[in-house]
């Protein structure tokens, strides 16, 4: 795991050394503005966990590719301490955390739409890292304020801490209230989110990819195997997939209301934490260890062949050899 993670770290220094996106470069510019709450816009303070975060950084080091390098450093981190840890992280294969590097939304996350990507990993440790309920929702806190569209993990986080990772089978009625409570201020909060004009043109805009359903057709795609997983018997599939359940309805309800680009946020939100939960699931179902290898690999070459089939998608790999020359 040392070995991947030092893997990993050196891998982002050439990603960052290999020029910028253009919705990357656009945060790098942003990188020397360094906004103060008493005269900033409220499109900073109600995130300002990445933009004054950022922007201290950068008042430190000046320079902005070793500045992205040190916040890669910090979610790769989170990422492969919250997979490693294993005495909180359930049972989730180690293989999960390199294989998240090249996992289509993660890619779409440090080339693209970043500051959803460091919230994904604040919250993935929020679920795997600690058993804490405070440390917990600090990371939970962090994330909102990191960027607010990962206010859809809220419901599923408190219902995740209280059954302590799901294996407390039914809730009291007090909890389930608190939870229908979370997952309404949830969807309202969603639609706030949805309103707030970005001053990141493509973060704004879809990415120019037919993500929306290709995010659904994942979904169901983990819909019918897991289903499988628990011989077609609903209760079953529920008990064990209440994450996926979950992803899955919040997912469908907010597709005909947000439109495309906002729609393809929340379900790269939704999917980087839900596919280590799915994973470990999947890797729980198969007895042999070679049955287990075979569908890691095969989990590994779905998980990044839109990279190589969206010809947009690969157009981010290529940056480097095009800024290089």
């Amino acid at each position: 795991m040392l070995v991947a993670y030092g893997i990993a770290v050196y891998y982002m220094w050439v990603v960052r050394n290999s020029g910028f996106d253009s919705d990357m470069a656009t945060y790098a510019g942003y990188l020397s503005y360094l906004p103060d709450f008493a005269t900033a816009t409220i499109y900073y303070t109600r995130e300002f966990v990445y933009w004054f975060g950022s922007g201290y950084l950068y008042s430190w080091i000046q320079n902005d590719i070793t500045t992205l390098w040190v916040i890669d450093i910090i979610w790769i981190t989170l990422l492969f301490y919250a997979v490693g840890n294993k005495k909180q992280s359930a049972g989730v294969p180690l293989y999960v955390a390199p294989f998240m590097l090249t996992f289509f939304p993660v890619l779409m996350g440090y080339e693209n739409v970043y500051r959803q990507l460091i919230a994904c990993m604040f919250v993935l440790f929020a679920f795997f890292g600690t058993r804490n309920l405070f440390v917990a929702g600090f990371f939970g806190l962090l994330a909102l304020f990191t960027h607010n569209g990962s206010i859809v993990y809220m419901p599923l986080l408190y219902l995740f801490a209280t059954t302590k990772g799901m294996t407390i089978p039914k809730l009291s009625a007090f909890h389930k209230l608190v939870f229908s409570f979370l997952y309404l201020v949830m969807v309202g909060g969603v639609y706030y989110s949805s309103l707030a004009d970005s001053q990141l043109a493509k973060s704004s805009s879809t990415t120019g990819l037919p993500l929306t359903y290709a995010y659904l057709a994942v979904f169901m795609a983990m819909f019918l195997i897991a289903f499988l997983i628990a011989n077609f018997k609903f209760k079953k599939f529920v008990k064990d997939n209440v994450s996926l359940v979950y992803a899955i309805f919040t997912f469908m309800a907010f597709i005909p209301v947000l439109g495309g680009a906002q729609a393809e946020r929340i379900g790269m939100m939704l999917l980087i934490v839900i596919v280590p939960i799915f994973a470990m699931n999947l890797d729980k179902s198969l007895q042999s260890q070679s049955e287990k290898l075979l569908m890691r690999m095969l989990f590994v070459l779905v998980g990044i062949a839109p990279t190589f089939l969206f010809s947009s998608a690969l157009n981010f790999l290529l940056t480097a050899a095009k800024a290089a020359y």
